[in-house]
Protein backbone atom coordinates (compact mmCIF):
# COMPACT_ATOMS: atom_id res chain seq x y z
CA UNK A 1 0.00 0.00 0.00
CA UNK A 2 1.11 3.32 -0.91
CA UNK A 3 2.69 5.53 2.21
CA UNK A 4 0.59 8.30 3.30
CA UNK A 5 2.43 11.17 4.46
CA UNK A 6 1.35 12.72 7.80
CA UNK A 7 1.00 16.53 8.14
CA UNK A 8 4.04 16.37 10.00
CA UNK A 9 6.18 14.35 7.14
CA UNK A 10 4.85 17.19 4.67
CA UNK A 11 6.06 19.87 7.23
CA UNK A 12 8.96 18.73 7.01
CA UNK A 13 9.41 18.25 3.60
CA UNK A 14 7.97 21.96 3.15
CA UNK A 15 10.74 22.89 5.57
CA UNK A 16 13.95 20.91 3.88
CA UNK A 17 13.08 22.63 0.12
CA UNK A 18 12.46 26.00 1.71
CA UNK A 19 16.52 25.43 3.16
CA UNK A 20 17.92 24.05 -0.21
CA UNK A 21 15.97 27.20 -1.63
CA UNK A 22 17.53 29.38 0.76
CA UNK A 23 21.00 27.58 0.10
CA UNK A 24 20.84 28.02 -3.75
CA UNK A 25 20.02 31.80 -3.06
CA UNK A 26 22.48 32.55 -1.20
CA UNK A 27 25.11 30.74 -3.03
CA UNK A 28 23.83 32.57 -6.14
CA UNK A 29 24.02 35.94 -4.18
CA UNK A 30 27.70 35.29 -3.45
CA UNK A 31 28.75 33.86 -7.14
CA UNK A 32 27.56 37.51 -8.60
CA UNK A 33 29.29 39.72 -5.42
CA UNK A 34 32.55 37.62 -6.24
CA UNK A 35 32.47 38.22 -9.48
CA UNK A 36 35.01 39.70 -11.22
CA UNK A 37 36.35 39.45 -14.49
CA UNK A 38 36.98 42.15 -16.68
CA UNK A 39 36.03 42.57 -19.57
CA UNK A 40 39.05 41.73 -21.33
CA UNK A 41 39.47 38.40 -19.29
CA UNK A 42 35.94 37.58 -20.40
CA UNK A 43 36.33 37.92 -24.33
CA UNK A 44 39.56 36.09 -24.06
CA UNK A 45 37.21 32.95 -22.52
CA UNK A 46 34.72 33.71 -25.11
CA UNK A 47 37.33 33.31 -27.60
CA UNK A 48 38.07 29.54 -26.44
CA UNK A 49 34.51 28.79 -28.32
CA UNK A 50 33.57 32.06 -30.68
CA UNK A 51 35.04 32.29 -33.40
CA UNK A 52 35.31 35.86 -35.44
CA UNK A 53 32.70 39.31 -34.68
CA UNK A 54 35.61 40.59 -32.73
CA UNK A 55 34.05 43.72 -32.33
CA UNK A 56 30.98 41.78 -31.44
CA UNK A 57 32.53 39.36 -28.83
CA UNK A 58 34.62 43.02 -26.88
CA UNK A 59 31.07 44.88 -26.78
CA UNK A 60 29.49 42.03 -25.45
CA UNK A 61 31.87 41.46 -22.96
CA UNK A 62 32.10 44.82 -21.64
CA UNK A 63 28.54 45.03 -21.38
CA UNK A 64 28.00 42.44 -19.58
CA UNK A 65 31.02 42.13 -17.20
CA UNK A 66 30.02 45.97 -16.80
CA UNK A 67 26.15 44.45 -15.66
CA UNK A 68 27.42 41.79 -13.20
CA UNK A 69 29.58 43.82 -11.55
CA UNK A 70 27.21 46.46 -11.43
CA UNK A 71 24.75 44.26 -9.57
CA UNK A 72 27.14 42.32 -7.39
CA UNK A 73 28.64 45.64 -5.65
CA UNK A 74 24.56 46.91 -5.62
CA UNK A 75 23.84 43.68 -3.66
CA UNK A 76 26.86 43.77 -1.44
CA UNK A 77 25.62 47.25 -0.31
CA UNK A 78 21.80 46.10 -0.18
CA UNK A 79 22.50 43.37 2.21
CA UNK A 80 24.80 45.17 4.59
CA UNK A 81 22.10 47.88 5.38
CA UNK A 82 19.30 44.94 4.96
CA UNK A 83 21.13 42.40 7.33
CA UNK A 84 21.53 39.75 4.95
CA UNK A 85 17.60 40.30 3.50
CA UNK A 86 18.17 39.06 0.32
CA UNK A 87 14.67 40.29 -1.62
CA UNK A 88 15.24 43.79 0.27
CA UNK A 89 18.27 43.91 -1.12
CA UNK A 90 17.31 42.73 -4.77
CA UNK A 91 14.61 45.15 -4.38
CA UNK A 92 17.24 48.15 -3.10
CA UNK A 93 19.99 47.58 -5.52
CA UNK A 94 20.00 50.46 -8.30
CA UNK A 95 21.81 49.59 -11.87
CA UNK A 96 21.60 51.24 -15.04
CA UNK A 97 19.59 48.75 -17.82
CA UNK A 98 22.48 47.83 -20.64
CA UNK A 99 20.05 45.73 -22.71
CA UNK A 100 21.74 44.64 -25.80
CA UNK A 101 20.53 44.19 -29.15
CA UNK A 102 22.80 42.41 -32.25
CA UNK A 103 21.90 42.60 -35.73
CA UNK A 104 23.14 40.48 -37.78
CA UNK A 105 22.90 37.71 -40.85
CA UNK A 106 21.38 34.06 -39.32
CA UNK A 107 24.69 31.45 -38.54
CA UNK A 108 26.43 34.24 -37.39
CA UNK A 109 26.62 33.46 -33.73
CA UNK A 110 24.07 36.36 -32.38
CA UNK A 111 22.83 33.38 -29.94
CA UNK A 112 25.89 31.22 -29.50
CA UNK A 113 27.95 34.10 -28.08
CA UNK A 114 25.11 35.22 -25.67
CA UNK A 115 24.95 31.49 -24.25
CA UNK A 116 28.54 31.27 -24.03
CA UNK A 117 28.84 34.52 -22.31
CA UNK A 118 26.46 33.07 -19.71
CA UNK A 119 27.82 30.25 -19.49
CA UNK A 120 31.27 31.97 -18.06
CA UNK A 121 29.34 33.91 -16.02
CA UNK A 122 27.49 31.92 -14.23
CA UNK A 123 23.72 32.66 -14.34
CA UNK A 124 20.67 30.95 -15.73
CA UNK A 125 19.81 31.75 -19.29
CA UNK A 126 17.15 31.00 -21.33
CA UNK A 127 16.83 31.69 -25.23
CA UNK A 128 13.67 32.54 -26.55
CA UNK A 129 12.09 32.25 -30.04
CA UNK A 130 9.35 35.59 -30.45
CA UNK A 131 8.08 34.24 -33.75
CA UNK A 132 5.93 31.63 -31.04
CA UNK A 133 4.74 34.80 -29.08
CA UNK A 134 1.62 36.71 -29.29
CA UNK A 135 -0.25 39.53 -27.81
CA UNK A 136 -2.45 38.03 -26.01
CA UNK A 137 -1.84 34.42 -26.33
CA UNK A 138 -4.73 33.27 -28.36
CA UNK A 139 -1.93 31.74 -30.87
CA UNK A 140 0.89 30.60 -29.63
CA UNK A 141 1.88 31.61 -26.20
CA UNK A 142 1.89 35.19 -25.01
CA UNK A 143 5.13 37.18 -23.50
CA UNK A 144 4.99 36.67 -19.95
CA UNK A 145 5.68 33.33 -20.02
CA UNK A 146 9.03 34.13 -20.92
CA UNK A 147 9.58 34.34 -17.29
CA UNK A 148 7.88 31.20 -16.70
CA UNK A 149 10.69 29.37 -18.96
CA UNK A 150 13.23 31.68 -16.48
CA UNK A 151 11.71 30.51 -13.30
CA UNK A 152 12.26 27.43 -14.61
CA UNK A 153 15.71 27.37 -15.47
CA UNK A 154 16.74 29.07 -12.46
CA UNK A 155 15.24 25.72 -10.78
CA UNK A 156 11.82 27.46 -9.56
CA UNK A 157 14.01 30.32 -7.48
CA UNK A 158 12.54 33.39 -8.24
CA UNK A 159 15.14 35.48 -6.95
CA UNK A 160 18.04 33.74 -8.60
CA UNK A 161 15.93 34.36 -11.60
CA UNK A 162 15.90 37.84 -10.94
CA UNK A 163 19.74 37.72 -11.62
CA UNK A 164 19.70 35.91 -14.95
CA UNK A 165 19.79 36.58 -18.77
CA UNK A 166 16.83 36.35 -21.31
CA UNK A 167 18.21 36.14 -25.25
CA UNK A 168 15.39 37.31 -27.32
CA UNK A 169 15.52 35.35 -30.88
CA UNK A 170 14.52 37.21 -34.19
CA UNK A 171 12.95 39.71 -32.62
CA UNK A 172 12.89 41.71 -35.79
CA UNK A 173 10.12 38.90 -36.55
CA UNK A 174 7.41 41.03 -34.32
CA UNK A 175 8.23 43.68 -36.39
CA UNK A 176 4.56 45.74 -37.45
CA UNK A 177 3.36 45.61 -40.75
CA UNK A 178 0.28 46.86 -41.73
CA UNK A 179 -2.30 45.38 -44.18
CA UNK A 180 -5.04 47.35 -45.23
CA UNK A 181 -4.80 49.33 -41.76
CA UNK A 182 -4.90 45.92 -39.56
CA UNK A 183 -1.50 45.42 -37.17
CA UNK A 184 -1.37 41.79 -38.43
CA UNK A 185 2.15 41.10 -37.04
CA UNK A 186 4.03 41.77 -33.32
CA UNK A 187 3.02 45.31 -32.26
CA UNK A 188 1.17 43.95 -29.15
CA UNK A 189 4.02 41.34 -28.55
CA UNK A 190 6.44 44.61 -28.52
CA UNK A 191 3.95 46.36 -26.21
CA UNK A 192 4.22 43.29 -24.24
CA UNK A 193 8.22 42.61 -24.07
CA UNK A 194 8.57 46.70 -23.22
CA UNK A 195 7.48 46.32 -19.62
CA UNK A 196 9.57 43.22 -19.04
CA UNK A 197 12.49 44.57 -20.57
CA UNK A 198 12.44 47.82 -18.63
CA UNK A 199 12.70 46.01 -15.22
CA UNK A 200 9.12 46.57 -13.85
CA UNK A 201 7.26 44.49 -11.49
CA UNK A 202 6.09 41.34 -13.64
CA UNK A 203 3.34 38.68 -12.53
CA UNK A 204 4.03 34.95 -13.45
CA UNK A 205 0.92 32.92 -13.48
CA UNK A 206 1.68 29.50 -12.38
CA UNK A 207 -1.71 27.37 -12.68
CA UNK A 208 -3.43 29.12 -9.36
CA UNK A 209 -0.68 30.56 -8.10
CA UNK A 210 0.73 34.07 -9.00
CA UNK A 211 4.12 35.21 -8.29
CA UNK A 212 5.90 38.91 -8.69
CA UNK A 213 8.64 38.70 -10.72
CA UNK A 214 11.13 41.66 -11.06
CA UNK A 215 13.29 41.53 -14.24
CA UNK A 216 14.95 45.15 -12.81
CA UNK A 217 18.03 42.84 -12.59
CA UNK A 218 17.85 40.45 -15.69
CA UNK A 219 20.03 41.32 -18.46
CA UNK A 220 18.30 40.91 -21.64
CA UNK A 221 19.72 40.08 -25.46
CA UNK A 222 17.77 40.46 -28.29
CA UNK A 223 19.21 39.24 -31.84
CA UNK A 224 17.63 39.62 -35.09
CA UNK A 225 18.39 39.96 -38.98
CA UNK A 226 16.84 42.68 -39.60
CA UNK A 227 16.63 42.47 -43.62
CA UNK A 228 14.78 45.73 -43.91
CA UNK A 229 17.65 47.28 -42.08
CA UNK A 230 20.02 47.87 -44.88
CA UNK A 231 18.02 49.83 -47.63
CA UNK A 232 16.41 51.84 -44.32
CA UNK A 233 19.68 53.41 -43.50
CA UNK A 234 21.31 53.55 -46.81
CA UNK A 235 18.24 55.46 -47.90
CA UNK A 236 18.17 57.56 -44.91
CA UNK A 237 22.73 58.12 -45.38
CA UNK A 238 21.44 59.13 -49.10
CA UNK A 239 19.12 61.50 -47.89
CA UNK A 240 21.57 63.34 -45.38
CA UNK A 241 24.37 62.91 -47.93
CA UNK A 242 26.60 61.31 -45.94
CA UNK A 243 28.57 57.87 -46.70
CA UNK A 244 29.93 54.92 -45.04
CA UNK A 245 29.52 51.24 -43.91
CA UNK A 246 25.48 51.50 -42.84
CA UNK A 247 26.11 49.02 -40.08
CA UNK A 248 28.57 51.63 -38.49
CA UNK A 249 25.27 54.42 -38.68
CA UNK A 250 22.47 52.64 -37.06
CA UNK A 251 19.76 55.31 -35.15
CA UNK A 252 16.76 54.16 -33.27
CA UNK A 253 14.55 55.80 -36.19
CA UNK A 254 15.71 53.01 -38.36
CA UNK A 255 14.50 50.18 -36.24
CA UNK A 256 11.29 52.49 -36.08
CA UNK A 257 11.39 52.55 -39.47
CA UNK A 258 11.92 48.97 -40.16
CA UNK A 259 8.58 48.27 -38.02
CA UNK A 260 10.03 48.28 -34.41
CA UNK A 261 8.53 50.50 -31.12
CA UNK A 262 10.55 53.24 -30.72
CA UNK A 263 10.09 52.53 -26.93
CA UNK A 264 11.00 49.22 -26.95
CA UNK A 265 14.70 49.78 -29.28
CA UNK A 266 15.07 52.74 -26.28
CA UNK A 267 15.41 50.05 -24.01
CA UNK A 268 18.61 48.34 -25.61
CA UNK A 269 21.05 50.84 -25.26
CA UNK A 270 23.88 48.60 -26.20
CA UNK A 271 23.50 47.55 -29.76
CA UNK A 272 26.44 45.79 -31.78
CA UNK A 273 26.29 44.54 -35.98
CA UNK A 274 27.81 40.90 -36.59
CA UNK A 275 29.28 40.46 -39.89
CA UNK A 276 28.54 36.83 -41.80
CA UNK A 277 31.08 34.64 -41.32
CA UNK A 278 33.70 33.99 -43.95
CA UNK A 279 35.06 30.12 -45.43
CA UNK A 280 38.29 31.10 -43.12
CA UNK A 281 36.16 31.80 -39.87
CA UNK A 282 34.45 28.40 -40.73
CA UNK A 283 37.16 26.88 -41.30
CA UNK A 284 38.68 28.04 -37.74
CA UNK A 285 35.20 26.74 -36.31
CA UNK A 286 36.17 23.27 -37.03
CA UNK A 287 39.64 23.40 -36.65
CA UNK A 288 40.07 25.90 -33.27
CA UNK A 289 36.62 26.09 -31.18
CA UNK A 290 36.75 24.01 -28.16
CA UNK A 291 32.92 23.66 -29.03
CA UNK A 292 33.77 22.53 -32.91
CA UNK A 293 30.86 20.19 -34.48
CA UNK A 294 34.15 18.33 -35.74
CA UNK A 295 35.51 17.47 -32.19
CA UNK A 296 31.91 16.23 -31.37
CA UNK A 297 31.61 13.57 -34.42
CA UNK A 298 35.68 12.99 -33.52
CA UNK A 299 34.56 12.03 -29.82
CA UNK A 300 31.36 9.74 -31.29
CA UNK A 301 33.87 7.38 -33.60
CA UNK A 302 36.36 7.28 -30.92
CA UNK A 303 34.19 5.83 -28.78
CA UNK A 304 33.86 3.04 -30.97
CA UNK A 305 37.69 2.95 -31.32
CA UNK A 306 38.19 4.80 -34.71
CA UNK A 307 40.14 7.87 -34.69
CA UNK A 308 38.83 10.49 -37.33
CA UNK A 309 41.07 12.78 -39.17
CA UNK A 310 40.46 15.54 -41.66
CA UNK A 311 43.07 17.38 -43.76
CA UNK A 312 43.57 20.51 -43.95
CA UNK A 313 41.91 20.64 -47.52
CA UNK A 314 38.87 18.52 -46.36
CA UNK A 315 38.07 21.35 -43.62
CA UNK A 316 38.08 23.89 -46.10
CA UNK A 317 36.03 21.88 -48.67
CA UNK A 318 33.53 21.31 -45.69
CA UNK A 319 33.37 25.13 -45.29
CA UNK A 320 33.12 25.91 -48.85
CA UNK A 321 30.19 23.81 -48.61
CA UNK A 322 28.66 25.22 -45.56
CA UNK A 323 29.09 28.87 -46.74
CA UNK A 324 27.57 27.86 -50.15
CA UNK A 325 24.29 26.86 -47.29
CA UNK A 326 24.12 30.30 -46.74
CA UNK A 327 22.80 29.69 -43.05
CA UNK A 328 26.64 30.21 -41.21
CA UNK A 329 27.89 27.71 -38.58
CA UNK A 330 24.50 26.42 -38.96
CA UNK A 331 25.58 24.54 -41.72
CA UNK A 332 28.73 22.89 -40.40
CA UNK A 333 27.07 19.92 -38.72
CA UNK A 334 24.14 19.68 -41.72
CA UNK A 335 27.29 18.96 -44.02
CA UNK A 336 29.39 16.93 -41.56
CA UNK A 337 26.71 15.09 -41.07
CA UNK A 338 26.16 14.37 -44.88
CA UNK A 339 29.86 13.77 -45.44
CA UNK A 340 30.41 11.13 -42.53
CA UNK A 341 26.62 9.41 -42.15
CA UNK A 342 27.38 5.92 -44.44
CA UNK A 343 30.85 5.84 -42.06
CA UNK A 344 28.94 6.40 -38.98
CA UNK A 345 26.60 3.30 -39.82
CA UNK A 346 29.22 0.62 -41.65
CA UNK A 347 31.99 1.19 -39.43
CA UNK A 348 30.64 0.62 -35.83
CA UNK A 349 31.83 -2.66 -35.32
CA UNK A 350 33.86 -3.63 -37.78
CA UNK A 351 36.68 -1.11 -37.88
CA UNK A 352 39.07 0.47 -35.63
CA UNK A 353 41.94 2.62 -36.11
CA UNK A 354 42.01 5.44 -38.47
CA UNK A 355 39.62 7.07 -40.67
CA UNK A 356 40.92 9.76 -43.13
CA UNK A 357 39.28 12.20 -44.85
CA UNK A 358 40.51 14.19 -48.03
CA UNK A 359 39.04 17.18 -50.26
CA UNK A 360 38.16 14.45 -52.72
CA UNK A 361 35.86 12.18 -49.78
CA UNK A 362 34.24 14.83 -48.98
CA UNK A 363 33.44 15.57 -52.44
CA UNK A 364 32.80 12.33 -53.44
CA UNK A 365 30.14 12.47 -50.64
CA UNK A 366 28.40 15.52 -51.41
CA UNK A 367 27.75 14.89 -54.95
Amino acid sequence: MPYDRTPHDRRRIQEKLGEMRERQTLEAVEHIIEFNQTPAELKSAMDRFVIGQERGKKVLATAIAFHYRRLGTALKQALAEDGGDVDAALRRARTPKANILIVGPTGCGKTYTSEVASGLVGVPFIVEDLTKFSEVGYVGQNTSDILVDLLITAGGNYQVAQMGMVYLDEIDKVATELVLQRDVSGKGVQKGLLKMVEGQENTVELGRERLTLSTKHVLFIAGGVFEKLETVVKSRLSRQGQQGKWREHLLTEDFVAAGMERQLMGRFPVRVTYELLSTEDLVDILSKSEDSPLLAYSNDFRAWGIELKFSAEALKEVARRAKKEGIGARGLISILHRVLLEDMFRLPGSHTGELVVDENYVRERLR
